[in-house]
């Protein structure tokens, strides 16, 4: 057997007892929770319904319906776009995310983000521009009027107008 395929893979009772990630990802609608586990190495572009979980290292593009969690063991080299995505591992590329981007104390992260919200903890790294999707604010249109003061609108006395 080749040796670069001997990896440990966490079991269902470690991934569900650690926290890797926050409940910003979670979404009872998701189709389904994909995994890719420490050890393993993912060259291609996926494209997932529900949410990814990525604990080996994956080289290429990824699209989630719901949201991305790479894990402390794990490396994506690509770009994302999904609803919410959380870094503990590293990533390098670029970023488009709807909602949440939330960068553990571990994460570390070499590229460009598009985000809805930012939250990064202490002892995060980041090296990039980041871009908040903030609606822009509506400005009421400025109408152009006309003001003529009506003649009789200032009362008279003696020929000259009237002071208050």
């Amino acid at each position: 057997m080749d040796d670069d395929l001997d990896f440990d893979i966490p079991s269902v009772e470690d991934l569900q007892k650690e926290e890797y990630a926050s409940d910003i990802h979670r979404n009872d609608n998701d189709a389904s929770m994909n995994i890719l586990a420490q050890g393993a190495v993912l060259k291609g572009n996926i494209n997932v319904d529900g949410e990814l979980k990525i604990y080996g290292k994956v080289i290429g593009d990824i699209i989630s319906s719901s949201g991305v969690f790479i894990g402390e063991t794990g490396v994506v080299e690509g770009n994302v776009k999904s609803a919410g995505m959380e870094v503990s591992g590293t990533f390098r590329g670029n970023a488009e995310v709807s909602g949440e981007f939330l960068v553990s104390s571990t994460g570390r992260i070499f590229g460009d983000l598009v985000i809805g919200t930012l939250n990064v903890n202490a002892g995060a790294m980041m090296r990039g521009k980041i871009l908040m999707n903030i609606p822009e604010p509506v400005v009421p249109e400025m109408v152009p009027v006309d003001f003529e003061p009506a003649e009789d609108a200032i009362p008279e006395h003696n020929g000259h107008a009237a002071r208050s």
